[in-house]
């Protein structure tokens, strides 16, 4: 209990010395500006706006820097972002996984540059290094920051991949990583307060290293998954090309061999006509001429409404799950009245992913639903674009909380995964706005692109 006892003497004057001043500065002021470091970059990386007051939580926090209890620094940080900042609209793991990279190469930063400030005014002036270094923290601080900001901006689509799409679908492999950023928090601690001793420059090469391992295994492990990715979503592409390809080709044949049969079936009809055998009129019309007619109905419906989607990605995917859902025996419409062309300050990718992920949920709530059907349309309204489906549901009015940030969804396995696929997918666009409601045995997502 000892350690713990000193660490709590910090937040006591006679700490620092008789000074209020030295209390002041030691306290008041390098304490905020600890936190203020990790906070800092931790919004640099995730574009989360972290208020003021989560600042202030520093002093509640660092005074136990020197002690194992530090361990918990982005425990506690990451509950704060999560359930106070982001109110759950951001999942924890992506907020931890940010905020243990945040800390593990800040503080592998410090691990060498610190060391190497300390020993260079030691150096230079060793009467005076104690208190230079005391009373220059926040010069070392603001060194230390200038160094990391550049790495991030170097890393930061990488991260970005890395913490949005890889933590999806490599979660152990995130979930070890972020292990081992854990542990250069232990380091920091244990060189402070050694289980283990460890010399300065074997501390400093240790942070040394795991910047680079930080870096590349980032930039490597990012690059891998859009590559993978890349590969499957054209696959997906090209196979939702194909069917479309292939169902034009279909419906051109039935049509050809319409356009060489309907002669004579207008001579059948002529013929039964002209004898006056109504009998034979309706057979002619009821073997003949009904069946071709609802055939070729049956195969234009879903082209006829995919006429304006200008883009061909867009248009194959819908078509593809139009498809899926009819072979499901649900009653699918789809309106796109006027042209229409995502915008393009949305990657196209990420466009067919939020219409594929929305139009999964719904097929797989409406083909449980007593009235299996599914209205899906794309427009413009003012300024804004427009992506809406509804489908029917078990359910009289499903709970929409099972819908937000618990990622919960409104059934279990595939499903709660495309939901949180779809909450991270929005969460790097801002301009992009998320509704849903319910009732009346039916849920409505709705995709405003402003």
């Amino acid at each position: 209990m000892q350690f713990i006892y000193t660490e709590l003497q910090m937040f006591t004057p006679m700490f620092f010395g008789p000074n209020l001043l030295d209390y002041i500065y030691g306290f008041w002021i390098m304490m905020l500006l600890s936190g203020a470091c990790i906070l800092y970059l931790f919004q640099k990386i995730t574009k989360i706006k972290m208020p003021f007051w989560i600042y202030l939580t520093s002093y509640l926090i660092f005074p136990f820097r020197r002690t194992y209890l530090f361990l918990l620094l982005p425990i506690i940080f990451s509950l704060l972002t999560y359930f106070f900042v982001t109110k759950r609209q951001i999942s924890f793991s992506y907020i931890l996984t940010n905020m243990l990279f945040d800390i593990g190469l800040f503080y592998s930063v410090t691990a060498v540059l610190g060391l190497i400030i300390v020993a260079s005014v030691q150096s230079i002036t060793p009467t005076y290094a104690t208190p230079i270094l005391n009373y220059g923290g926040p010069i070392v601080y603001l060194i230390e920051i200038i160094i990391t900001m550049p790495i991030i901006k170097k890393i930061q689509p990488a991260l970005n991949y890395y913490s949005k799409t890889v933590l999806v679908q490599a979660p152990v492999l995130v979930w070890l990583f972020n292990l081992f950023l854990f542990f250069r928090i232990f380091l920091g601690i244990n060189y402070i307060n050694p289980i283990i001793k460890v010399s300065a420059p074997v501390h400093m090469l240790n942070g040394l290293l795991y910047v680079i391992i930080i870096v590349l295994f980032t930039q490597v492990t990012a690059k891998f998954y859009r590559y993978k990715n890349l590969t499957i979503s054209q696959g997906a592409e090209l196979t939702n090309l194909q069917a479309y390809t292939s169902h034009i080709e279909t419906m051109y044949d039935d049509l050809r061999r319409f356009r060489h049969d309907y002669k004579n079936v207008l001579l059948s009809l002529e013929g039964a006509v002209s004898s006056g055998d109504i009998k034979e009129v309706q057979d002619i019309f009821q073997r003949v001429v009904k069946p071709t007619n609802t055939n070729l109905d049956d195969q234009t419906a879903v082209l006829s409404h995919l006429e304006n989607i200008k883009n061909i990605e867009i248009k194959s995917l819908v078509y593809n799950k139009v498809m899926t859902a009819i072979n499901d025996h649900i009653d699918v419409s789809v309106e796109v009245v006027e042209p229409f062309k995502i915008s393009p300050k949305v990657k196209i990718t990420d466009g067919v992913r939020i219409i594929a992920i929305l139009f999964d949920n719904a097929i797989n709530a409406a083909k449980k639903a007593p009235t299996k059907e599914i209205n899906f349309s794309l427009f413009t309204k003012g300024s804004a674009q427009y992506i809406v489906i509804r489908n029917s549901t078990t359910e009289e009015k499903v709970d929409l909380h099972m819908l937000d940030g618990n990622f919960k969804g409104i059934s279990s396995g595939r499903h709660s995964l495309g939901l949180r696929n779809l909450r991270i997918i929005l969460a790097s666009y801002s301009f992009i706005q998320h509704n849903n409601q319910s009732g009346n045995h039916s849920v409505t997502q709705e995709i405003i692109i402003h």
